[in-house]
């Protein structure tokens, strides 16, 4: 199923529907009489680069380091906290919007869509029909009205920014400029949380070139259109940006003119534009594609209605997955800005969290299904970026830490921060997190189509792997990561909460991930001996009363049901734990996961996520349908974005959804692939055409939950395991 369609129009921007070229995002509201389309660039932040590194955590690191070792974590933690902090992460900005008043007489007939085979938006109102898309090969937003009757159309642009709008050389122009800084919006109202008085933040420009065969009459900040059948809006948006390590471009009319000189060589004929969109879309979206049931002619608010009552249906999980693709490839394309927390569409100024990059989970799992699902070009910006922050994470690594090679702590942005923010050690002390975003792409390297990147992944796995060799130090004849935190988890200590320990488990398998990909890439690199040596007298995981034991040894919780799954990381993402092969550990990890899950108070969409890939990865489908079915009810805004309570978006489970899907039919250990190792009851007959694993493309039926053929488009073994007793094999396909 691949259609998202209304009886109403959005009356809130979570209810709109979400386009993108890569470059360009737009939300559409399907408004009658006054549309509104919000326009997102994905350069387009607050700040400009600036270097929040602080040399007074260097002196106060083994300090913490002896108190940590002592046990006393509470005094660690007051150190931590008050000399080893950093400055904010920039913010995602809006960029403006365009209002379009329509001179409708009267609708019929009203229907909204977003058709996710083609990626293109329509609003079908009886004898008119809006149709709109975002063009990666031609590099714009394309709105086009159809009528019946003629009819005349305003059209006005505005931003929450510093802004005018004009018309310049026939278009329609939003001229601004990005603040010098926004604050969190998690500080609350403060005054000058906004600000401009630096004059240094990014000019932007957005701009409108109507095509029409009725009239059109300017006027200083308006364009209207009278008695026409036929108009085109082509969308144009440009910013400042120039590179992450550069000062950006100020000028308003410098910007201005680069944007409309851009959109003066966009084709002007719209079954062309529409074709090429189409095509270029298809090719990625198509490649890789999965199924569990027939087409459906319900609307997407009925089917959100039947999950809540408790009986989610196998189109909606369909849909869910297949509008995650679609969301990977409208928001991340070669050349552009890596997805951040709400992908690259926001409507606020204090956006959550910034709508930052935040790298202690949900950066990472936008892009878990990237590969898997045959989509590897989208990596391309997340590679990028991730090569730049370890470029500006040296610095990070020997101010701050006194090492080689380089690290990024948990937020970042446009500017590729590595420092750490302000704020609790829980979160904010976090300098492996660069070595997940390393992990995290070499990943995908290994499981294929990113060999053309090889080059800058290797630089970050050396870059990274030579922070970890530094950062460990020895204790007790065991090398351990000292100071340690697990993602924004917090212990009791002495009476008080306390975060900064020393191996943690999250920490532990991070760093063992990353020394296994140097050792991989660069058998003979220069630090390959001393990574061999310290891999053989790293401190092994434990096992406690929860489960795995999340940090150095058991600690008196202070939230058992924590919404990080990160001392599970070795098993799911990581995969250094694996399932046949350490049994043990395993058993571990699944104590200390349904620990968690039973204690949860709160359903989070990204929780939510990882939680179902993990159960995906322990092979238990139960768990999963259990999950997926409270997901889909408490987790998902009618227009099919992710939530994050209280009611906010954010992105990060519409991916990890996908990935989940992915790992309850396909586990991979060792080259070897099993088949549904966790197919849940309800989705008993299906297929999956050319799913990525370990380089191969591979694709297979199943009929009442027994793989009925199996095909691949290179060597691979799978399991005999889940096979129905006839299942056809393909000739590139052994089973063992």
């Amino acid at each position: 199923m691949n259609k998202l369609w209304y009886k109403k129009q959005a009356k809130l921007w979570n209810e709109a529907l979400p386009i993108g070229n890569g470059r360009i995002g737009a939300m559409l509201w399907g408004a009658k009489k006054r549309e509104t389309i919000n326009f997102n660039d994905v350069t387009l932040w607050s700040g400009y680069p600036k270097d929040d590194n602080n040399p007074e955590s260097l002196k106060y690191l083994e300090e913490v380091r002896k108190l940590v070792f002592a046990g006393k974590c509470d005094e660690a933690e007051e150190i931590v906290l008050n000399k080893m902090d950093g400055g904010y992460s920039e913010s995602y900005m809006p960029l403006g919007y365009l209002s379009l008043g329509f001179s409708t007489a009267k609708t019929c007939g009203y229907v909204r869509e977003l058709d996710i085979d083609n990626a293109v938006h329509t609003v079908s109102l009886g004898c008119e029909k809006r149709t709109a898309f975002a063009s990666n090969p031609d590099d714009v937003v394309v709105y086009n009205v159809t009528s019946e009757k003629p009819i005349s159309l305003s059209i006005e642009a505005k931003s929450k920014l510093r802004s005018e709008s004009k018309v310049i050389d026939g278009k329609l122009c939003l001229l601004g400029n990005a603040p010098d800084y926004a604050a969190p919006s998690y500080l609350g109202k403060m005054r000058n949380a906004v600000r401009y008085d630096e004059h240094k933040g990014m000019a932007f420009c957005l701009s409108v070139k109507v095509v029409t065969d009725g009239e059109v009459v300017e006027s200083e900040k308006k364009i209207t259109v009278k008695k026409a059948k036929n108009i085109m809006l082509l969308c144009n948006t440009k910013t400042g940006f120039k590179a992450y390590d550069k000062m950006p471009e100020t000028s308003r009319e410098k910007v201005a003119k680069a944007c409309i000189a851009q959109l003066d060589k966009v084709n002007t004929d719209y079954d062309k534009l529409l074709a090429r969109h189409i095509k270029d879309y298809k090719k990625i979206f198509e490649r890789q594609q999965f199924s569990i049931c027939g087409d459906s002619t319900a609307d997407t608010v009925s089917l959100l209605k039947t999950a809540k009552a408790g009986k989610p249906d196998p189109k909606l999980v369909e849909l869910f997955y297949n509008f995650g693709k679609y969301l990977m490839i409208a928001g991340s394309r070669k050349g552009g800005q890596p997805l951040n927390l709400q992908g690259i569409w926001n409507a606020r100024v204090r956006p959550p969290w910034s709508s930052n990059y935040t790298v202690n989970i949900n950066t990472e799992m936008n892009y878990w299904p990237v590969t898997s699902s045959n989509m590897a070009e989208c990596a391309e910006p997340l590679v990028n970026m991730v090569w730049e922050l370890m470029q500006q994470g040296k610095k990070t690594a020997e101010i701050n830490y006194g090492c080689k090679g380089a690290c990024c702590n948990h937020n970042s942005d446009l500017w590729r921060k590595t420092s750490p923010v302000i704020g609790g050690p829980c979160f904010m002390y976090a300098p492996l997190c660069g070595a997940w975003l390393v992990n995290e792409v070499y990943g995908h390297y290994k499981n294929g189509g990113l060999d053309a990147y090889k080059e800058k992944i290797t630089e970050s796995v050396k870059l990274s792997a030579e922070f970890i060799n530094d950062y460990l130090v020895e204790y007790n004849g065991e090398y351990v990561v000292a100071p340690s935190t697990s993602p924004e988890n917090e212990f009791v200590c002495n009476g008080k909460t306390a975060a900064v320990d020393y191996a943690s488990a999250f920490d532990m398998e991070l760093a063992r991930k990353g020394m296994l990909a140097y050792l991989d890439l660069l058998p003979e690199g220069e630090i390959a001996g001393e990574l061999k040596e310290k891999l053989a007298k790293m401190r092994p995981l434990k096992k406690g009363k929860y489960g795995i034991v999340e940090w150095s040894e058991d600690k008196e919780l202070h939230e058992p049901g924590h919404r990080h799954f990160s001392p599970l990381y070795g098993l799911y993402p990581s995969n250094t734990i694996k399932y046949y092969e350490n049994e043990e550990q395993r058993e571990w990890v699944r104590e200390l996961y349904h620990f968690r899950k039973q204690n949860w108070e709160h359903y989070i969409g990204w929780s939510a996520a990882w939680a179902i890939c993990l159960a995906g990865t322990l092979h238990e489908p139960d768990t999963a349908q259990e999950i997926i079915a409270n997901m889909l009810t408490y987790s998902v805004f009618s227009n099919l974005f992710d939530t994050h309570p209280p009611f906010l978006f954010q992105i990060d489970g519409n991916f990890g959804f996908v990935a989940g899907v992915n790992s309850l039919l396909l586990y991979s250990e060792n080259g070897k692939a099993e088949l549904l190792p966790a197919l849940p009851e309800t989705w008993k007959n299906g297929e999956i055409k050319n799913m990525v694993t370990n380089g191969v493309q591979l694709s297979f039926k199943w009929e009442n939950g027994a793989v009925t053929s199996v095909k691949a488009d290179k060597p691979i073994t799978v399991m005999n395991k889940n096979l129905a007793e006839n299942c056809k094999l393909g000739e590139n396909v052994t089973v063992e």
